[in-house]
């Protein structure tokens, strides 16, 4: 029998806590704590222009979700959370869950040990974003009937957002109404969000393209995500990737006074209509806000549960 040196075990024990350490503070990939018809409930009220059905398959022993948008239909096997075709079910480990805890921490790197440091690093390699685990994606085709670019661009709803002109869905074009209505009658009383607004370059939404250096669809694609971009960004960090091109590899440990933010009451206006904001997450990207009602509804509904 083959004897491995005492090294090999090592880095093998090294490995395997930074893996597991690494997956507790990523609850997006681990399997849900909701019941399936908690879930049920949840997508329902997020999405109430859908048509939700549960079922069990006997065969398969999984719960099944038909989903009805647009005049077609899906069924999805739950798979605990991760809502896949038949064909994916081979594959689950390669999906994170679609229902899980919007955290709302903005983590301060100064704080940053070198075990994190080292796990966000490893998360951000090229190598894991091409072949890691990304985000089930395949009920919010059915949401959206964002099967295909055709399918897609027929729900497209031409608009502005703060007087910048920018295609999204038809589903979310009255929330950014109620968001620009409502940042506008901030602005009146509030000089922050008023420079906020002149400083304003661009707004971005719709674009079929992958995630950069990942093999999954962008939500842009699925014209539910909004750029907010101001001019000469340059000066601060809006993106973690631009900084990993440049050849920073301690990007993470960019000040987060060097990195531009919306005003916090910007980014609430943007929440209380059921968008996330990525600046939250460990790879941040500050000028991006992606609309998911069924995270907030899941916090109202069952914020104990959620982890």
């Amino acid at each position: 029998m083959k004897k491995f040196p005492h090294s090999f075990f090592l880095v093998l024990v090294f490995f395997l806590l930074n893996f597991f350490a690494f997956a507790e503070e990523q609850p997006w990939s681990r399997l849900s704590n909701l019941l399936p018809k908690e879930e049920l409930e949840i997508f329902r009220q997020a999405y109430p222009w859908v048509q939700f059905e549960l079922d069990y398959d006997k065969e398969e022993k999984d719960w099944t979700l038909a989903v009805t948008a647009f005049g077609k239909k899906s069924v999805f096997y739950r798979a605990e959370g991760l809502y896949l075709p038949k064909s994916e079910l081979a594959n689950r480990d390669h999906y994170w869950r679609v229902i899980y805890k919007y955290d709302k921490t903005l983590d301060d790197p100064a704080n940053f040990s070198e075990e994190k440091k080292a796990r966000i690093r490893a998360y951000s390699s090229d190598e894991n974003r091409k072949k890691g685990a990304v985000s089930s994606k395949f009920i919010f085709d059915a949401i959206y009937d964002c099967r295909s670019r055709a399918a897609m661009e027929t729900h497209l709803r031409s608009m502005t957002l703060w007087n910048k002109p920018l295609n999204v869905h038809r589903q979310i074009g009255k929330l950014l109404d109620k968001i620009e209505a409502k940042v506008f009658a901030m602005a009146k009383g509030d000089k922050e969000i008023r420079d906020f607004l002149k400083s304003l370059s661009s707004c971005s939404g719709y674009n079929w393209r992958q995630i950069r250096d990942s093999p999954t669809k962008s939500f842009h694609s699925y014209g539910i995500a909004v750029d907010v971009l101001p001019k000469g960004w340059g000066s601060k960090i809006v993106y973690w990737g631009y900084e990993k091109q440049k050849g920073n590899k301690n990007w993470m440990l960019i000040p987060l006074k060097s990195r531009w933010m919306p005003p916090a009451k910007v980014i609430k206006a943007f929440e209380d209509e059921g968008f996330i904001w990525g600046g939250y997450w460990a790879i941040w990207d500050n000028m991006h806000f992606e609309y998911h009602p069924e995270l907030f509804v899941a916090e109202r509904l069952y914020g104990d549960k959620l982890r």
